[in-house]
């Protein structure tokens, strides 16, 4: 079995061109976004534990009684849900006879040691960098688009023929998640139907009519709860934003939104006060991964929430786990490893509203 890292078919050593690592260029790739940004993340959580949530009191205040008043035994209303996490892992090995006549030669060890590649630029500058941004993007993958029921099209699913569907099933992610709750409450729906039009090219066009009214329709949907957080938030697809954008220019006066870059690709507006979070990680995910060969499947999609009310729960200390990178002096083979366990959660049904 081949080693993991470059697919070096590709990359020829002695060509005039590359003859040490350094000196590769990185290809354009979306970048990962920081999960922390996106999600509410609940470190060292075990599956079955706890979420307990503390709302508020009901209404108080009657008109006085003077002395001797009647007390109440009024509560604050409380909800408890359950965290189902999942494991993975990923493990990857790597052979220094798959990789010597590569131009990764010029930084290899010598003699004796020429198998080990845990100090070495190949390592440090190349695949671990790579494999970082690889797991960053199965959190996001896993946590907004995870569906343990998941499948392709030609078995009744939402995923491209072809796609390994065990890349999604590990858990019920957000949008999963938020499915199932919009079937019992329809209200915490708003449809765009340029979603359901039979062509790419018709889903992209007919939604740069259709993006003002979603966003009005989704925050005239929103709870009073909702309206009065002071972290309500819309997360939006890069093709959300782009829509919104270009029916601004073309049908309001001009109008411009002002967007601040965060990072990653993360952008930032507001809307009515609202602040506006694009996500191109999502349109890389649903373009790539759902759809048919003809149309997308729910290419243009938002949540209106609050920062708080997206979760992810990670059994380690932090949302990212650590690589343990180590050389078998046995099998002279250079392993890396990584697990944890993970789930995601809507933690209050009543402070979203969603479109797709």
């Amino acid at each position: 079995m081949a080693s993991a890292g470059l697919y070096f078919s590709n990359i020829t050593p002695d060509n005039g061109a590359v003859r040490e690592i350094n000196r590769l260029v990185f290809k354009d790739v979306l970048q990962a976004d920081r999960i922390g940004s996106l999600l509410n993340v609940f470190p060292r959580v075990f599956n079955g534990d706890k979420l307990d949530l503390v709302g508020e009191f009901g209404l108080l205040g009657k008109a006085s009684t003077g002395c001797s008043p009647e007390y109440g035994n009024d509560t604050i209303n409380t909800e408890e849900k359950t965290w189902a996490l999942a494991a993975w892992q990923i493990a990857e090995q790597i052979c220094w006879d798959d990789i010597k006549g590569t131009l990764v030669k010029y930084s290899m060890n010598t003699g004796t040691d020429i198998a080990d590649l845990t100090a070495n630029d190949y390592l440090d500058e190349i695949v671990v960098p790579r494999l970082e941004l690889a797991i960053m993007k199965m959190y996001i993958r896993l946590a907004f688009f995870g569906d343990t029921s998941a499948d392709t099209t030609a078995n009744g699913g939402i995923l491209k023929v072809g796609t390994d569907k065990t890349y999604f099933t590990l858990l019920n992610g957000i949008w999963k998640q938020i499915y199932t709750i919009v079937s019992g409450d329809a209200t915490k729906r708003v449809t765009i139907s340029a979603n359901a039009e039979a062509t790419k090219a018709a889903q992209i066009n007919n939604m740069a009519s259709q993006a003002v009214d979603t966003l009005n329709d989704m925050i005239a949907a929103a709870s009073p709860a909702l309206r009065q957080a002071s972290d309500q938030i819309i997360y939006v697809t890069q093709s959300f934003a782009d829509a919104l954008e270009t029916q601004l220019l073309a049908s309001y006066y001009g109008s411009e939104l002002h967007w601040q870059s965060l990072f990653g690709g993360i952008r930032e507006t507001s809307y009515r006060g609202i602040r506006i979070r694009v996500i191109p990680m999502w349109d890389e995910i649903i373009q790539s991964y759902e759809g048919t060969t003809t149309a997308f499947n729910l290419p243009h999609r938002a949540i209106y929430t609050t920062e708080r009310n997206l979760a992810l729960g990670v059994n380690g200390f932090d949302e990212f786990a650590t690589l343990d990178i180590f050389f078998d002096q046995t099998t002279r083979l250079n392993h890396i490893y990584a697990t944890d366990q993970m789930g995601a959660m809507v933690i209050d049904s009543n402070m979203f509203v969603a479109a797709y």
